[in-house]
C-alpha cells in the first residue's frame, strides 16, 4: 500500500505545486505570445484515511442514490488535469485544442492500480464570423458539455457529455443559443468509440435575462435509437434552469427536469430498459453563500421521481466557520432517502466534521488540507441492500486526511 500511496501522494503534490506555479498568468498559464497560448487547469483530490479496527476506510452511500456527500466521504485518489492550445489573435479567427485526463485509484486495490482515461479530446473554432456569430464556436470532438452541478454531493444533474459536434454560443439577442449532435455518449473517448445505442440532438439557449440578477436557462435532449431489438424507440428530456443572486450575495439555483422512455436516465448514458411510457421528474435546488470573511456555506436538495424505477430524496448542507490564520472548522450533514420499485424505503444519514487549511474565506477557495471524522448510520432496509458492507451493524466511522485543488 505504501509504495502505491507515496507515488501518488508525490504526483498529487507535484500537481499543487506546478499549479501554483501557474496560476500567475491570468490567460494562458504556461505560455502567451501574439497567436499562440498553452493554458494548464485541472482537478486533484487525495487522502487517505481508517475507520474502527484500523483497516482502510469505505465511503458511505445509499444503494439507488445517485451521489453521496463528499467531504470527508471520498475514497479515492482522483486527478483530472486538462491542457488547452489556443492559435490565431484573440481578436480574429482563433482554433482551439483541448485535452483532458483522469486517473482514479481507490484504496479497494491499495492505490496500487490505477484507471486512466481520455474524458476530453476536441477542438474547437472561434471569431470566423460577425454579428450574433462573433463569439460563436464550431466544435467537434470527445468533451464535458455544458455541465452544471452541485458541489457537496459532485452531482452533476445536467450533463452533456459525449463525443459529437456542434455550434454554440451564438448570439441572439435575447439568449446564447448553442446546439449539438452527439453519435456516441459516454464518460471517457475509449468508452464513445466503442459505441453506444443511441443518437443525441441537445439545444439549448441560455443567459435568458429576467431581471438584473437572475437568468434562465432551457434546454431539450432528444434521444434516437440507432439499434433494433431495444425497448423503446429513444426519448427525451428538458431542463429548465434558474440562478439568481440575492442582495446578501448568495447565489440560488433551481432546476426542473424531465424525461421519458430512453430519456428517464435524466443524463447523457440513455436508459436502454426503458419504456417509451416511463416517465421521470426531477427538481434540484442549491444555495451558496459566503456571508463574511469568517463564514460561509452551501446548501442542497434534491428530489427525483421514476415511474418504473427507485425514487430518491436528499438533502444536505456544508457551513464552514473561520478559526484563525486561514484555518476553518467544516461540517456536513446530509440524508438520502431511496423509495425502491419493491421492498422497503432505504434511508442513510452522514455526518463529517472537518478542520481544514485554505488560503481564504471563499466556500471555493483552494487548496484544501483536511483531517476529517465521518460518521453515518443506515436502516434495515439499506443494510439489506447492500450499504457498506465493511462494517458490523448499521453505522460506522472514518477518519482521514485529504487535499483537494483545481486550477
Amino acid at each position: 500500500m505504501q509504495g502505491g500511496f507515496a507515488a501518488l501522494a508525490a504526483a498529487a503534490i507535484g500537481t499543487l505545486g506546478a499549479s501554483a506555479a501557474v496560476s500567475a498568468g491570468e490567460e494562458a498559464n504556461i505560455y502567451a505570445a501574439e497567436t499562440v497560448r498553452v493554458n494548464s487547469f485541472g482537478y486533484l483530490r487525495a487522502g487517505v484515511g481508517w475507520r474502527g479496527g484500523g483497516d482502510a476506510q469505505r465511503c458511505f452511500q445509499l444503494p439507488g442514490a445517485r451521489t453521496k456527500y463528499r467531504l470527508g466521504n471520498e475514497c479515492e485518489i482522483y486527478v483530472e488535469p486538462g491542457l488547452d492550445l489556443g492559435f490565431g489573435p484573440k481578436d480574429g479567427t482563433r482554433v482551439g485544442v483541448h485535452f483532458r485526463g483522469a486517473l482514479t485509484a481507490t484504496e479497494l486495490n491499495d492505490f496500487e492500480e490505477t484507471e486512466t482515461y481520455a474524458v476530453e479530446t476536441w477542438v474547437g473554432l472561434r471569431g470566423f464570423g460577425a454579428g450574433a456569430f462573433s463569439d460563436a464556436e464550431v466544435w467537434a470532438g470527445q468533451r464535458f458539455y455544458k455541465r452544471h452541478d452541485v458541489h457537496i454531493n459532485d452531482f452533476y444533474f445536467w450533463n452533456g457529455t459525449g463525443l459529437g459536434f456542434g455550434l454554440a454560443d451564438v448570439d441572439l439577442g435575447w439568449s446564447s443559443a448553442s446546439i449539438a449532435y452527439f453519435t456516441d455518449s459516454a464518460y471517457d473517448l475509449r468508452s464513445s468509440l466503442d459505441g453506444s445505442p443511441y443518437e443525441r440532438v441537445d439545444l439549448r439557449f441560455s443567459d435568458i435575462s429576467l431581471g438584473e440578477k437572475t437568468k434562465l436557462t432551457v434546454g431539450v435532449d432528444l434521444r434516437f435509437a440507432e439499434k433494433d431489438g431495444l425497448e423503446n424507440d429513444g426519448g427525451a428530456m428538458a431542463t429548465i434552469l434558474w440562478n439568481r443572486t440575492d442582495s446578501r450575495g448568495g447565489e440560488l439555483m433551481l432546476a426542473g427536469q424531465a424525461g421519458f422512455g430512453a430519456g428517464t436516465s435524466l443524463t447523457y448514458a440513455s436508459k436502454a430498459e426503458a419504456d417509451d411510457a416511463d416517465r421521470a421528474f426531477r427538481a434540484v435546488g442549491s444555495y451558496k453563500w459566503n456571508a463574511s470573511e469568517d463564514f460561509s456555506i452551501m446548501a442542497t436538495g434534491v428530489a427525483e421521481w421514476q415511474s418504473a424505477d427507485v425514487n430518491w430524496y436528499s438533502v444536505g448542507a456544508r457551513p464552514v466557520w473561520a478559526i484563525g490564520n486561514n484555518l476553518h472548522l467544516a461540517v456536513e450533514a446530509g440524508v438520502d432517502h431511496v423509495v425502491p420499485e419493491r421492498g422497503g424505503t432505504r434511508t442513510l444519514g452522514k455526518l463529517t466534521a472537518a478542520l481544514e487549511w485554505k488560503p481564504g474565506p471563499d466556500f471555493f477557495d483552494r487548496p484544501a488540507v483536511r483531517l476529517y471524522a465521518t460518521t453515518a448510520g443506515w436502516n434495515a432496509n439499506a443494510e439489506a441492500a447492500g450499504t457498506a458492507q465493511a462494517f458490523d451493524g448499521r453505522d460506522g466511522v472514518n477518519i482521514g486526511v485529504q487535499v483537494e485543488q483545481w486550477w
